[in-house]
């Protein structure tokens, strides 16, 4: 059995996406289409919080 490792592009987030690895432009359009938005660090990673 293999493992997909490759991060789905539509998934549901509900609010809360993992954004360590995506490059800033990325992030900064997330975040500007959110009305509000903050970034959470926890076990080594960066997640933008935002209010749906």
């Amino acid at each position: 059995m293999s493992a997909n490792t490759e991060r789905p592009t539509n998934a549901t987030h509900n609010g809360v996406i993992e954004v360590s690895d995506l490059p800033t432009t990325r992030v900064q359009r997330y975040a500007q289409e959110a009305e509000h938005a903050h970034f959470e660090r926890k076990g080594g990673q960066t997640f933008l919080v935002t209010d749906c």
